[in-house]
């Protein structure tokens, strides 16, 4: 099949032109035609199944892992091999490798150490996300367990296999090394200070004495591993100040007042494998003589591979111009974004001599070196006014471990401290969060991204604090929920409602709660050798992160097929199929054809320089003049952004295209006034005015192409709490719109780029908020706890949750219920040792790693309660996160309600929980 134009997508960076092609084989098996019901009556659509509805359920979904050279057009169709050998120790020198050991049949075809990746100038574009040496220099002591040392590649499969399993086997003998020695010293990555006190005005006053959006975060300085917070005055600068106050607040919590009570625990999540069931993968080839390079990726964040390749292929010796990425359908829950692993297949298909070659992990090698989650160890203290039960003062500290490398640990740890005071009002909290590294392998962005893990603290906290206050547990919450007008940790107003009152309200009349000392009673009365608990927790989680970048484009054809590209990346939460289906809001229907993971944005034209999470004011107004510049470019598939962000661009160039193709180009075959055009509604694919005349979109697409309308529009967003807005003169009239970038189409394929005036973007300073825009949940569990064993029983769960204006309800039901799974497995059995016996050994598989089954997750026992969407909200607000948090806290409560003890190391093991009852 010959590519046609719309299959190739362009751009550049680096000096390196880009292109992104589907993948033949993965497209033939994910995309099929029909996929889409007719809209309902209503307006809406209903999907009939999701795009990769049909592959998924008869095993032929065609992974990135799935595909080979010869799989791929122009490709040789000999197929290498790669494994990389990674280090199992970090206590001593690497002092080189002994291949000899493999035998002389075995010998790699092609071997590169760091001294040929060196030589050639090759190294990870962001050394501060990912650090230097992507491979480790002989005399050098690894900084990780699982740091990569070289790679093998291998002509034909054959020897590939018998290498790498004599490799694993003989490990040993392979990897020399010097004497061991002290693991090296990094320093903390990370640290984060949220200082806040409110001022006269008090929960909604006007201005706080201090807090991070108005003054700033503290930060520390360290010396070596010890980390030095700056000297407290009062009236020094903003650092001093900080300190002054939190030392004020410590001090506070430390002498009392007297009708106040405080509480102080420790509590620990785990390290853990976020387990995606497609490890990591990558296949490349390069083309020497024709300066190409070619990959096949499985990544989140496919425009981040892309530039990053280009930026570090820009620094080395080699000479590319051409650049061609293929995204395939992937899993991740966090764990493709921004890893380090694509590099190294694309490195050693550098030196292959122009043989395709695909690095592929297996379950063990994954385990030793894919991004973990971040275990967090955190201590909370927190004082309470007695006789209103008002939560008055907050001091946290979180120690976080991300391991050998930076990665996203920075993010982290801030998401961790913001997220730390959960749903609650506290007029005063002082919560310090330090990100460390270690000789343990990186960790990074999972599902939660430290939201998940400081809220589990909160959540046991406020459990704990109700039983010591005597009081209930779901009325103490909802004293002290957050309101509407009521500041963030950070100082920042929410955008989103507040409703946790309202889940509570609703929780609280459940049977299983109000029941809950009778049903104790009557359960364990019935069952001697077990023990019967109830919990419950509520949680909140920011959608997106704090610096959100879509691109979108919808074409309409004469024909009435509408064509829709966009920046998403399918991996499994239905993304995609929920973007087809935005499309029919303005025009009638879902989108025919659907071109995902797209990088090329040519027409409009735009750039951007820094990273928008450390630019300032001054370097934003400087660079806003500029028409053409964004803050960013594109956002990967991660955050839960789908929902809300990646929906906005569909949005916005279905409503261009609605307003300034359909409208005026109906009102002309009807012969009405576009005023009444508009009064016009989608029903069953026609456009229909009240008096019952309608027209097809087939017939008003013709007439919209005749006329030159607008039948096309790509347009590019930014949003940093708050859309990115600039004027647009099109075809004749000025209309602002939450926008930063658009080309049009009027009646063909050709794009024209309207340039666009006044622009306004967000203060950078707003970062600083943590969160703003959040989705909440609550969950409600039953479990049982044998007496003799410890085995804890999930019995029964239950679910509520404000997730906006429902676009897919069967996309959110699965959210509920993969959270819900997830959280089982991280309260009950998910864990791992940090360093030496753990993962980064290298021998660590599934038959060590507790995963819950469907016997685990009482899957004929969930119900759920979603909150109707109202006026004043009625967006959609992405979920795919926060359902996974409250789960675990309810667990551990639950736990604890069973056995009337508290255990606050997690996972609650049966170990751990028949040493609490014995």
């Amino acid at each position: 099949m010959t590519p046609t134009r719309r299959d190739f997508l362009r751009f550049t960076a680096s000096g390196i032109a880009i292109t992104i092609l589907p993948v033949r084989a993965a497209r033939a098996a994910l995309f099929e035609d029909k996929i889409l019901e007719l809209p309902l009556p209503q307006g809406t659509s209903k999907l009939k199944r999701r795009i990769d509805g049909v592959a998924k359920v008869t095993g032929s979904k065609v992974f990135a892992r799935d595909i080979r050279a010869r799989d791929m057009e122009g490709w040789p169709t000999e197929q290498a091999h790669a494994f990389v050998i990674w280090s199992p120790r970090a206590d001593a020198s690497f002092m080189g490798l002994d291949l000899t050991v493999l035998g002389d049949d075995l010998q790699p075809d092609y071997l590169v150490t760091a001294e040929d990746t060196m030589k050639a100038g090759l190294d990870f574009y962001d050394a501060y996300t990912y650090g230097e040496k992507m491979l480790l220099p002989k005399g050098e002591v690894p900084l990780f367990l699982g740091h990569p040392l070289a790679i093998l590649v291998y002509r034909d499969f054959a020897r590939f296999t018998v290498a790498k399993r004599t490799y694993k086997t003989k490990r040993d003998e392979i990897i020399r090394y010097g004497e061991a020695t002290a693991p090296v010293e990094q320093g903390p990555f990370a640290n984060f200070r949220f200082v806040r006190l409110e001022g006269e005005g008090g929960a909604k006053g006007e201005k706080d004495l201090f807090n991070p959006v108005d003054d700033s975060y503290v930060f520390a300085t360290y010396d070596k591993n010890v980390v030095n917070w700056p000297k407290a005055n009062a009236s020094g600068d903003v650092m001093g100040r900080g300190m002054a106050y939190a030392d004020a607040i410590r001090s506070e919590l430390e002498t009392p007042p007297e009708n106040w009570h405080v509480i102080e625990r420790e509590y620990y999540s785990p390290y853990i494998d976020a387990a995606a069931l497609e490890p990591d993968n990558c296949n490349c080839w390069y083309d020497a003589k024709a300066g190409k390079l070619e990959i096949i990726m499985a990544s989140q964040s496919p425009h981040e591979v892309m530039t990053g390749t280009a930026a570090m292929l820009k620094k080395s010796t080699f000479n590319i111009s051409e650049l061609k990425g293929h995204p395939a359908y992937t899993v991740g829950y966090g764990t493709k974004e921004h890893s380090p692993f694509p590099y190294y297949c694309i490195v050693a298909a550098l030196f292959a001599e122009g043989h395709p070659v695909r690095l592929a992990l297996d379950r063990e090698e994954h385990f030793q070196t894919a991004i973990k989650r971040h275990p967090v160890r955190m201590t909370y203290k927190l004082g309470i006014d007695r006789k209103t039960l008002k939560m008055q003062s907050l001091a946290a500290d979180l120690d976080l471990d991300g391991g050998g490398r930076q990665n996203y640990t920075t993010p982290v740890t801030q998401v961790a401290a913001g997220a730390a005071q959960g749903i609650y009002y506290f007029p005063k909290n002082d919560i310090a969060a330090i990100g460390r590294s270690s000789r343990a392998p990186l960790a990074g962005s999972v599902r939660g991204f430290g939201s998940l893990e400081a809220q589990i603290g909160t959540e046991m906290l406020v459990e704990e604090l109700a039983e010591e206050l005597g009081v209930d547990s779901m009325e103490l919450r909802l004293i002290n929920a957050l309101q509407d007008g009521q500041r963030n940790s950070a100082g920042a107003f929410p955008l989103s409602l507040c409703r946790m009152r309202e889940m509570i309200e609703l929780d609280r009349t459940n049977p299983v709660w109000v029941d809950r000392a009778k049903r104790k009673a009557e359960f364990e009365a019935e069952n001697p050798a077990l023990k019967y608990g109830v919990g419950y927790a509520i949680a909140k989680k920011g959608f997106g992160n704090s610096n959100e970048a879509v691109a979108a484009s919808i074409e309409l054809g004469k024909d009435g097929k509408i064509r829709l590209q966009h920046i998403a990346v399918e991996i499994g939460t239905g993304a995609v199929s929920t973007q087809a289906l935005i499309c029919s809001r303005w025009l009638g229907k879902p989108a025919d054809v659907i071109e995902s993971a797209a990088l090329d944005w040519s027409p409009l034209e735009m750039f951007a320089t820094l990273s928008p999470f450390v630019m300032d004011k001054a370097h934003q107004d400087e660079m806003s003049v500029n028409p053409l510049w964004t803050p960013a470019l594109a956002s990967a598939s991660s955050a839960t952004n789908s929902a809300f962000y990646f929906t906005h661009g569909t949005s916005e160039a279905g409503r261009l295209i609605y307003e300034r193709g359909i409208i005026p180009a109906a009102a002309q075959l009807w012969n009405v006034t576009p005023e009444t055009a508009a009064g016009a509604t989608w029903k069953d694919e026609k456009f229909v005015l009240p008096d019952g005349r309608s027209l097809t979109l087939a017939e008003i697409a013709a007439k919209a192409y005749e006329i030159k309308a607008i039948t096309g529009a790509m347009i590019h967003a930014f949003d940093r709490w708050g859309w990115g807005e600039a004027d647009y003169d099109i075809l004749g009239q000025t209309t602002r719109r939450p926008i930063d970038g658009l080309a049009i189409q009027t009646g063909s394929d050709q794009w024209q780029r309207i340039e666009r005036r006044n622009v306004h973007y967000m203060d950078p300073q707003v970062d600083n908020a943590s969160w703003s825009r959040f989705a909440p949940i609550s969950a409600l569990i039953e479990v049982s706890v044998n007496r003799g064993t410890g085995e804890v029983k999930i019995l029964s769960h239950h679910s509520t949750v404000d997730c906006g204006r429902i676009l897919v309800p069967e996309f959110v039901s699965g959210q509920l219920q993969g959270g819900i799974g997830m959280s089982i497995g991280h309260a009950l059995y998910e864990g791992m040792p940090l360093y030496e016996g753990g993962p980064g050994s290298g021998d660590w598989n599934f038959n060590r790693y507790r995963l819950p089954r469907g016997k685990d997750v009482a899957v004929w026992k969930h119900t759920a309660t979603i909150l109707p969407v109202t006026e004043q909200e009625d967006h959609p607000k992405g979920i795919a996160e926060v359902v996974q948090i409250p789960t675990i806290p309810a667990i551990g409560n639950a736990v604890a309600h069973a056995i009337g003890k508290h255990l606050r190391e997690l996972p609650l093991t049966e170990e751990k929980i028949k040493e609490a009852l014995s």
